[in-house]
């Protein structure tokens, strides 16, 4: 979620062209934090959108506070005008969210069916 926050933070000064994606948020708290962030575009596991429905759709107040169990990732200032073949992007946890992602997905289109 300090990924999230920090790439909100990034865009901040910019022109507004960029939007942000949460990728598969784990967790209620998650999405409650996005919606705080005001992050524009969210990807959610159905348990966690039934889980939402069945506490009658909370959205966070400005009290809202977000308590990691992890640890903070900093914020880190980045030239932005850098070329995108600049920045090492490839990591571990990013490997394994695309393919829980994928998992996510396939278990979604089987409830439906």
């Amino acid at each position: 979620m300090d990924v999230v926050k920090n790439i909100k933070q990034m865009f901040l000064k910019g022109d507004g062209h960029v939007l942000v994606l949460a990728a598969s948020v784990r967790s209620l708290e998650h999405l409650l934090y996005c919606f705080a962030l005001e992050t524009e575009l969210v990807t959610v596991p159905a348990k966690i959108l039934e889980l939402w429905a069945s506490k009658k759709f909370p959205m966070p107040d400005k009290q809202f506070q977000y308590k990691s169990s992890g640890k903070s990732i900093p914020y880190e200032e980045l030239d932005l005008e850098r070329p995108r073949e600049a920045f090492d992007i490839q990591h571990e946890l990013t490997r394994k969210g695309i393919e829980k992602f994928a998992a996510d997905y396939r278990a979604t289109l089987s409830r439906a069916a």
